[in-house]
């Protein structure tokens, strides 16, 4: 059920809002943009969404439990769902702000990812506010309630969040996250990452892929494997070339290029290093047998 907003609004606040009892991970429920009056104020209320809000300038204060915030151009603050609020605008200079209200199976877990953990309401941002108000002017160009236009805000809300995670430091939340979570899972979804992507990767590449520094996840990934990350990745695009040279007729040169070498060349000194025998030579003792 959509609560009822009793604050008093001016010419410079605008709104959309939708339904607020949706099925999905992450799904836009309102977004907003206000230059507020001074000392305007809205709640204390109990919200029934997650409302994370990017100041533009001015200042205000935000009221949660027993704390009080004060929060001023340049941060980020969250209302966080199921939670009491207040928070008012400066008499003297009334803040400027834009927010998104979202909810979803995963939008305890991304607020989480952004920095807003237990404890945390407010955030200083990295990114320039007016980067947050340019995507809820592009919502504000597609608020009629079909599918269409509803996707459309949903992928520019998905874009916010992430341009929060960026502002509240997500590698530092990221590292303190990753250590809550088994690492060979991570190993795991490094190889599933090379079986995907082998013909046009690098190491570096997985690497990015995963988030850890390339010394860790070389360790670990030669620990969990047996072997390392660069030689993991020549085995699989060699066990794929010799499935391309058994099961079809292609040129040496095209099943190079289908496993990431575009050197026949360095293909085939490659491939006779790893097997013992040239592509050519391989194939034909195949067909022999």
């Amino acid at each position: 059920m959509k609560r009822v907003d009793t604050a008093v609004r001016n010419i410079h606040y605008h709104c959309l809002e939708y339904d607020h009892e949706q099925l999905g991970d992450l799904y836009l429920v309102a977004c907003g943009m206000e230059d507020c009056d001074p000392g305007a104020a809205c709640g204390p209320d109990i919200r029934d969404c997650f409302h994370l809000h990017v100041v533009r300038s001015g200042k205000g204060i935000l009221r949660t439990g027993s704390h009080e915030y004060e929060i001023h151009g340049g941060q980020m603050f969250l209302l966080k769902d199921g939670e009491k609020a207040f928070y008012a605008a400066d008499n003297d200079e009334p803040w400027s702000y834009c927010w998104v209200t979202f909810h979803g199976s995963s939008a305890r877990k991304t607020i989480e990812e952004i920095g807003f953990r237990d404890g945390v309401y407010t955030l200083p941002s990295s990114v320039p506010p007016e980067n947050f108000f340019d995507l809820i002017r592009k919502m504000h160009q597609k608020p009629e309630m079909n599918r269409i236009n509803e996707l459309y805000r949903n992928g520019i809300l998905l874009e916010f969040l992430s341009l929060a995670m960026e502002a509240g430091g997500y590698a530092s939340v990221a590292a303190e996250l990753q250590n809550k979570k088994p690492v060979e899972e991570y190993i795991d979804s490094a190889a599933t990452f090379i079986h995907y992507n082998y013909r046009t990767i690098t190491v570096n590449d997985v690497v990015s892929f995963i988030g850890f520094s390339r010394g860790y996840l070389s360790s670990t990934f030669k620990k969990a494997k047996g072997i390392s990350l660069q030689e993991y990745l020549l085995q699989v695009r060699m066990q794929k070339a010799k499935e391309l040279l058994d099961s079809t007729n292609w040129q040496i040169q095209e099943i190079s290029e289908k496993v990431g070498y575009e050197d026949q060349l360095n293909f085939s000194r490659i491939f006779r290093k790893y097997e013992g025998i040239s592509p050519s030579e391989y194939r034909r003792k195949k067909h022999e047998k």
